[in-house]
């Protein structure tokens, strides 16, 4: 029954509450009947691009929140969340008539709706910050954003295509990935089923039918496995609901693209579940040892979730047997409770009561947002995106300290990212790691159930070598912040002589007043605090001088002898980067550091050959600007244009121990990221091997997930961006 259905079959709020009435007080129906009519009054007139009335994706977007077993004032926020942005109603107003929290969730998820994901990389990464920070004040905010999101791709096709591709891109990238790390599977099921049907549409349907034909061989061996393991629970007395468990379709498009092989491939395109009624975990074990009793188990194909739960809260037991018709066949074994928690995520968890905030469930529920939205304190711009896709939407690993204590984080971390979750002191005192008693080097790459012992020294300090090879963001940003401050006089100097160097190359009078001036409505772009941290920024190479003053002077004296293109209007060239001040100017990617989407970039003018678009960072660059005067004039500020990003073919070169299997595991490490290969060369000198590859890339988020997942193949020594072709020998 749809929304609009009800008004003929029973009230508004029937429908919205549905089987989950009974939860709620009448002073509770009451106050959601309140919310209901003044979304009515205010979305009066407006209608959506299906031409049903607005206030009905209201409805729905509260119906789903119900579902989730969600309080009245979410409820209530969910059938009032656009009613700020879309009918100028203030929080004030909304705080009169429904209290505080409900305007402050209105609020929250107003801001979160206003957020660029599909723009600069700048503008992406401020975009996810003040998602997860609106998360952290009180976590409601998106499971209403989550809702909303949820009714809009269902009705996604009344929509023209270029916004269906958008809507469905943002929503498998942002949404889907944030479903899932808050353990909300039956909403990120759903999120990436319907994004695909707009992302892939020709795979989408395909897959529908080879599923459906597929589905129906397997559901006799299926319902076999059903009827065997209920007559065995039966007769230990045992009370649980055993149910068949299909794979979703994007899950299996996934592991087709992981595995370069078609449906035939996957065995687990069907499973069994067991729920069982009683809330002793311990009746899950001895539902374990029935399974196997019944059937053989597979090896290296069990997870104990129940013994180390995820941290979003995921508990259950998997195990794959050698089931009915001699295939293999995965089985999950966990309680109701644990069911429960299992389809909603944190949602399960949360109980609001008066007077209690949502920040103090939260820290006890989810300890890694809170510790992100502090991290976002100390963290630059640049490294944000990249830093979220691995920690907050990718694949992690569980390790123990001494004491038992379970340690996540993501794939490819190290003991030197190990020691930095512990404590920032260890981190910065870090000498060596044992792991499982045995001393390892500190780029080894953990693995589930490792037992890390960090050694430290009151000697010890950071190297600039580590972040070469640590993952986490927390790692990064203290490695860099220690290695600032212990240089800070020398960076600022040093700082203070390139940018004097870049001023008088340009032909601008060297005024620090003038230049302080200047720079100063940068300084919250490079999250500096004074025009002395900016200079120790130069200094120590996490900004380009050039880049500075070209931004503070975008109007600068040319010395005569450079000759640039005319200068009129911003360029936006279907190359996908947009400079400063050109027009109908030939562009190209410089060859010697790649760029692709999201790397902080610079425009360099060449003689004869329009101009060439280089990282900040890039070492060819910084050598042509400190060996010639007037090289500094001819640099321009660039920036990617979000709406007309290129698709970058990109080289990478992987460093590895040579071992059978090796290069195809690394393909399938490289497709498991959505990266399409073009080429592929290996090389092996003794026991090292060199593989390089050429393959497309959409953005640097997607270039770093492609590194973490090659990063946790058995035997990848190091991994980096290569602008060397297929030449080259591997590392002794």
């Amino acid at each position: 029954m749809s929304a609009h259905e009800s008004s003929d079959t029973g009230s508004p709020i029937d429908y919205i509450l549905g089987e989950h009435r009974a939860r709620f007080s009448e002073q509770d129906i009451a106050f959601i009947t309140k919310a209901y009519e003044f979304a009515r009054n205010a979305h009066s007139g407006q209608y959506r691009a299906s031409g049903e009335p607005y206030y009905l994706h209201c409805v729905e977007t509260a119906r789903i929140l119900a579902e989730l077993r969600m309080d009245s004032q979410t409820i209530a926020a969910g059938l009032l969340h656009d009613t700020m942005e879309d009918c100028g109603v203030e929080e004030k107003e909304l705080a009169a008539l429904f209290g505080k929290d409900v305007a402050a969730l209105v609020d929250g998820v107003t801001k979160i709706s206003g957020l660029q994901f599909n723009s600069t990389s700048e503008q992406r990464a401020e975009s996810i910050r003040k998602m997860i920070l609106a998360m952290a004040r009180d976590i409601r905010v998106i499971f209403i954003k989550l809702a909303d999101r949820l009714h809009n791709i269902r009705t996604l096709q009344y929509l023209p295509p270029e916004k269906q591709q958008k809507i469905a891109r943002d929503t498998l990238d942002i949404y889907a990935r944030l479903a899932n790390r808050l353990g909300m599977t039956r909403i990120k099921t759903e999120l990436e089923d319907q994004a695909m049907r707009y992302l892939y549409p020709q795979e989408y349907q395909q897959l529908r039918k080879l599923v459906s034909e597929k589905r129906a061989a397997r559901e006799s061996l299926i319902e076999d496995a059903i009827r065997k393991i209920k007559a065995a629970l039966a007769q230990q007395n045992i009370r649980a609901e055993v149910q068949g468990r299909q794979k979703h379709l994007y899950s299996i498009f996934q592991k087709m693209q992981r595995q370069q092989g078609g449906i035939e491939d996957i065995f687990d395109l069907m499973g069994v579940r067991v729920i069982c009624e009683s809330q002793d975990p311990r009746e899950c074990y001895t539902v374990l040892g029935i399974v196997h009793e019944l059937w053989r188990p597979l090896e290296n194909r069990f997870k104990d979730y129940i013994a180390c739960p995820k941290e979003n809260g995921y508990r259950s037991i998997h195990t794959t047997v050698v089931g009915p018709g001699g295939g293999p066949l995965e089985i999950q074994i966990r309680t109701r409770e644990m069911h429960r928690v299992a389809e909603e995520g944190v949602a399960a968890h949360w109980k609001y009561k008066e007077g209690v905030t949502g920040t103090h469930e939260l820290e006890k529920q989810l300890p890694w947002l809170r510790s992100l939205a502090d991290w976002f304190k100390e963290v630059s711009p640049s490294e944000l995106v990249p830093a979220l896709t691995h920690e907050v939407l990718s694949d992690q690993v569980f390790c123990f300290t001494p004491k038992g204590d379970i340690v996540e984080l993501p794939k490819g971390s190290t003991p030197v990212d190990f020691a930095f979750y512990v404590h920032t002191d260890v981190g910065l005192h870090c000498t060596g790691a044992k792991v499982n008693q045995r001393l390892v080097p500190l780029r080894y790459q953990l693995q589930n159930g490792d037992i890390v012992e960090i050694i430290t020294s009151r000697t010890g300090h950071p190297s600039e070598d580590w972040l070469e090879f640590v993952v986490t963001s927390r790692a990064r940003t203290k490695i860099r912040h220690w290695l600032r401050t212990q240089n800070y006089a020398q960076n600022v100097e040093r700082g203070k002589e390139l940018v004097a160097r870049v001023l008088r190359a340009r032909g601008i009078p060297l005024d620090w007043a003038v230049f302080e001036e200047k720079v100063r409505p940068l300084f919250k772009q490079y999250r500096v605090n004074s025009v002395e941290d900016l200079f120790a920024e130069i200094g120590f190479g996490g900004l380009l001088a050039q880049n500075v003053v070209a931004k503070a002077f975008p109007v600068s004296v040319q010395p005569p002898s450079v000759k640039t293109p005319s200068r009129t209007k911003r360029q936006k060239a279907s190359s996908g980067v947009i400079v400063d001040g050109l027009t109908n100017t030939a562009m190209r990617f410089a060859k010697c550091c790649v760029p692709v989407p999201g790397d902080p970039i610079v425009a360099f003018v060449t003689y004869g050959r329009g101009v060439t678009i280089h990282t900040e960072t890039c070492r060819n660059l910084q050598r042509i600007l400190a060996g010639e005067a007037t090289a500094s004039a001819r640099l321009l500020p660039a920036t990617w244009d979000g709406d007309n990003t290129p698709l970058r073919r990109v080289g990478i070169r992987i460093d590895c121990r040579d071992r059978k299997g090796l290069l195809r595991d690394v393909s399938e490490a490289i497709t498991g990221a959505n990266v399409l290969i073009h080429g592929s060369n290996t090389k092996t000198v003794g026991e090292k091997a060199l593989l390089r590859f050429i393959v497309e890339i959409k953005n640097r988020e997607q270039l770093y997930q492609l590194y973490s997942n090659v990063r946790a193949v058995k035997g990848v020594l190091r991994v980096t961006r290569d602008a060397g072709g297929f030449a080259g020998e591997p590392e002794k």
